[in-house]
């Protein structure tokens, strides 16, 4: 008579795929187990797509709002240059858009191919849209000049003239003046005692954090 053991396989799973994967489908409680399994929650696929991506495109705010909290990046970049926030306003979810914009969303980032930002992504034959566009357009506008021009960098910046300013993501810079006729992306602003041009794509309203 011969006896089989049975050996005991044990299948391992991705922690980034199984996070990508719930984060699409909406199931939040393998998002929040395999949120803290991944090295960084913000790692994207082949084509750059994030977890955050994902959770904004299948319209998933419950997830949207972990992932955030846990610390993705509000700001990456899938391959074509598309980051959350253009994700939200393609699709004309105005409290997404809105939480973003408040946890660090940069409002002038724009996509590689067609060079637009999250407002020109507002789909005007969906439901939605004017709120949408007419919000984003509004904060386009009132960048730099509420809370008396205070910004936050979105992204670490180096100066490649002398008069540009560097900064680090996180720094809260002041803008006083917000380009003119012959340069509109780049804004003159003060950190601390220095002043200079700063790239007004790499600014939000707020920085991204943690809660």
């Amino acid at each position: 008579m011969f006896h089989f053991q049975a050996a005991m396989r044990r299948v391992s799973f991705d922690p980034l795929a199984l996070l990508l994967d719930a984060s699409l489908e909406g199931e939040l409680e393998l998002v929040k187990r395999t949120a803290t399994q991944v090295t960084n929650p913000s790692a994207a696929n082949d084509e750059g797509i994030t977890a955050l991506h994902n959770a904004i495109c299948a319209g998933h705010f419950e997830i949207v709002k972990f992932l955030v909290q846990f610390g993705c990046d509000v700001n990456a970049q899938d391959s074509d240059g598309w980051t959350p926030l253009h994700c939200a306003a393609s699709c004309n979810n105005l409290p997404m858009v809105k939480f973003l914009v408040e946890h660090g969303a940069c409002i002038f980032a724009t996509t590689h191919s067609d060079i637009e930002t999250a407002a020109e992504k507002c789909e005007e034959d969906e439901e939605g849209f004017d709120g949408c566009s007419e919000y984003l357009y509004s904060v386009q506008v009132k960048l730099g000049i509420l809370n008396q021009g205070a910004v936050y960098a979105v992204y670490d910046y180096e100066a490649h003239n002398t008069d540009e300013l560097s900064f680090n993501d996180g720094d809260q810079l002041v803008v006083l003046r917000k380009g003119d006729e012959l340069e509109r992306e780049w804004w003159w602003s003060k950190i601390g005692s220095k002043e200079g041009y700063v790239p007004r794509n790499l600014l939000g309203v707020s920085f991204n954090y943690s809660e």
